[in-house]
């Protein structure tokens, strides 16, 4: 094997595909990435066996060849060298390579190539596709819905659902829920409905930063594979049944608030210094064009902020986590929302002020006055 290619450009792609490698395994092979050279470039391979990412990168090849080197040390090699032409040469057979750059060599030991695990194959039955943009944001509004509870592994991956023209993303911890809905450029082959890990879902977010055009979904082997030119991402999933979530949206209310997004998240933010040692409960209740915020602890003191808003209904007081509010507003990607009440023990909804393609859910919290 015997490549050159530029130190930004595989610097990228080993910071990459090094967030696919688990810092807890028992097989040392999966401490390590994968080189192996295509016709012009070289593709570098990460798993820890439940999720793996690979990116190709521009190159020139002079000899071909696969070879493996450890993550860790080849991140803090290539992020260290200038940036300037690298060369990676290993003699066929050999685990060890010479890294070359200007003045700079390094030889480096890695594990047999034949070693690494076989990922499941890229022909899959195709799916559909969604836009990178759109994914990337129907997982930033999902995502932090996730429950980390490993003991409900179902609750642990956001719910995708390729239907038709339309993508679900649909994620809960029990507490709150989160959909998120978009359309598609064209209609899914087939009709999908399967848990991806919360792992691959955030790692496939940061790697579509900056992507443009459209991410190809395939089913392989049980997996999910996302592919945009230059990355493809394998995510095993959960083989569990997703809860009902359509049940749990509210489809009435008696009480719709109209705020700005910003003004409210600020508030809830302020609201919540006093709040971190009572469980975190923030409390609103909105009257005509007046939102109340109110929250309290003995130990500590309380805060009480008024937001401009429309509010129609009869006033309800409601108690709510203001983490899991802010964790809402900070994603929602609205000027202004709708804030919809059915009782102070009934669940909340936020909803968009001016597209129904996102809808969050959040079960108040009980207090004593």
């Amino acid at each position: 094997m015997w490549v050159s290619c530029p130190q930004t450009a595989l610097l990228k792609a080993v910071q990459i595909v090094g967030r696919g490698i688990s810092a807890r395994t028992t097989m040392p092979i999966l401490g390590y990435v994968l080189m192996e050279t295509q016709k012009d470039g070289i593709k570098l391979t990460a798993t820890d066996l439940e999720l793996a990412m690979q990116v190709e990168v521009a190159a020139e090849v002079k000899q071909g060849g696969q070879l493996t080197l450890p993550a860790r040390i080849l991140s803090e090699i290539v992020g260290n060298l200038p940036a300037a032409i690298v060369e990676i040469k290993a003699p066929e057979g050999s685990t060890q390579a010479e890294i070359s750059c200007e003045s700079s060599h390094f030889e480096i030991l890695g594990l047999p190539a034949t070693d690494f695990p076989a990922l499941p194959r890229t022909d899959g039955d195709a799916v559909g596709e969604i836009d990178a943009d759109v994914m990337r944001m129907m997982i930033n509004q999902t995502i932090f819905a996730v429950s980390p509870d490993e003991t409900r592994p179902f609750l642990t991956g956001v719910y995708a659902v390729l239907d038709g023209a339309e993508a679900k993303f649909v994620a809960t911890d029990g507490g709150r829920l989160a959909l998120r809905k978009a359309q598609l450029p064209q209609a899914a082959r087939q009709k999908i409905g399967v848990i991806v890990p919360a792992k691959a879902m955030q790692e496939l977010a940061r790697a579509l930063a900056g992507v443009e055009g459209a991410v190809q979904l395939r089913m392989a082997d049980n997996q999910l594979v996302f592919t945009v030119p230059g990355l493809r991402v394998y995510s095993r999933l959960i083989s569990r049944q997703f809860p009902n979530y359509q049940q749990v949206i509210p489809q009435e209310f008696k009480q719709r608030i109209r705020v700005q997004t910003e003004r409210l998240l600020r508030a809830v933010r302020r609201a919540s210094i006093t709040a971190r040692d009572s469980a975190n409960v923030v409390r609103l209740r909105a009257e005509g064009k007046k939102l109340t915020l109110t929250s309290n602890t003995p130990e500590v003191g309380k805060a009480r902020e008024e937001v401009e808003v429309a509010a129609e209904g009869e006033p309800i007081e409601a108690a709510f986590n203001a983490r899991y509010l802010m964790d809402c507003l900070n994603n929602i990607e609205a000027d202004e929302l709708f804030l919809e009440l059915t009782g102070p023990l009934s669940p909340g909804a936020i909803r968009p002020a001016h597209h129904s393609d996102y809808v969050y859910v959040l079960a108040p919290v009980r207090v004593y006055s």
